[in-house]
Parts: C-alpha cells; structure tokens; sequence
C-alpha cells in the first residue's frame, strides 16, 4: 500500500490571508448585525439598498449557506434584511456593500453576459463569489448569515440539532445514540457467541 501526501498549493494574491485590520472590521460589522438580529434594538429606516441590489444579496446569502432542503427563503431573507438594516448607522458600510454588490453583478455580466441572479449554476455562482471572499463587505454578509443561520434557535430543528444537553443531564441520556447514518452492530449476545466459537 502506497500513502501519498498532497502538499497544499500556495495561496496566490487573490487567497491572501485574512490580516488583523481585515479580521477585526469584519468581526465588528459582523457583531453589530448578529445583535440587531438577534433580539438588538429595533431600527427604522430606508433600505439603502434597491430591489435589484437587495435580490443580489439574497441571492448572495443563499450561495454562501447552500441548504435548499432545510432552509426557506424566508430564513435567508431575514439575514438579507439584517445586513441591510445594519448599514443604516455606518455610511462606509453600505457603501461598501453596495460596491461589492455592484461588482458581483458586473463579475457576473462579464464572464456570462447576465446578472448574477439570472445564474442558473450555482458552481458558476460560487466561482463569482469566491473572487471577493477575502474583501470587508463579503466577509460582512458571511458572518451574518453564518450567527443567522446556526446561531438561530428557531433553526436548529431543520438541522436536528437539540441545542445544549447539559440543562438536560448531558448527552448520554438525550442525543448520544440518535445517530441514523452508522449501522447497526451486533449485539451484545452475537459479539459472545463469535468470541466463543
């Protein structure tokens, strides 16, 4: 038996790392737009964004979290609705935002010729999207939608998850042995007799 090992390709200068100002401008949006999402105060305001803009975000949250058979669009329209809200008290944000949303769609009309939303595949929408991972206003709509998603009580159902055990005793008596995807062994009495032969 041969054990190869695959030495992992250098990132090029569109995969650079993600620096420190980077991480810290995007953690702070992604903390003021988790907590007006998640029960912050309640904000009253334009959208900053227009219909076509706010349909590339949506579009944009859906591709980032792919779960056509769990989620609704109504659950990625709430994050869509979060990041917009967000941008009412920081103008360099939205404007942010509506630059990048500018630039996805001109992305998306010079390799396709069509918007971004009229994209029918999604390998072909991913491929936009990760020409901008590594810019403050994607990094600003990932996380988002990353606390919307699977820090969302209301969410964990459609994924099975139960939520915390401790308050319940732990996972040995709530959670441990619902798994449904390895089969089943033998028993106890099965192990016994094949150890006895």
């Amino acid at each position: 038996m041969t054990i190869r090992f695959h030495r992992r390709r250098d990132s090029g200068p569109d995969h650079a790392g993600l620096s420190r100002r980077m991480f810290l401008m995007t953690t702070t949006m992604a903390g003021v737009t988790t907590a007006s999402l998640i029960g912050g105060t309640r904000i009253t305001y334009a959208a900053p964004l227009d219909e076509g803009q706010g349909a590339i975000l949506l579009r944009m949250v859906q591709d980032i979290y792919p779960h056509p058979d769990l989620l609704k669009l109504v659950h990625y329209q709430v994050i869509a609705d979060t990041v917009t809200k967000g941008l009412e008290a920081d103008a360099d944000q939205a404007r942010a935002l509506t630059d990048g949303l500018a630039k996805i769609n001109a992305q998306a009309q010079g390799l396709y010729g069509k918007d971004y939303v009229a994209i029918e595949d999604a390998d072909m929408r991913e491929g936009i999207l990760r020409h901008f991972q590594n810019e403050g206003f994607f990094q600003g709509v990932r996380w988002t939608a990353y606390f919307g998603i699977y820090d969302n009580k209301e969410i964990w159902p459609l994924f099975g998850y139960q939520g915390s055990s401790v308050e319940q005793g732990g996972y040995i008596d709530r959670g441990f042995s619902d798994i449904t995807f390895v089969p089943q062994g033998p028993t106890l009495e099965e192990r016994m007799a094949e150890v006895q032969k």
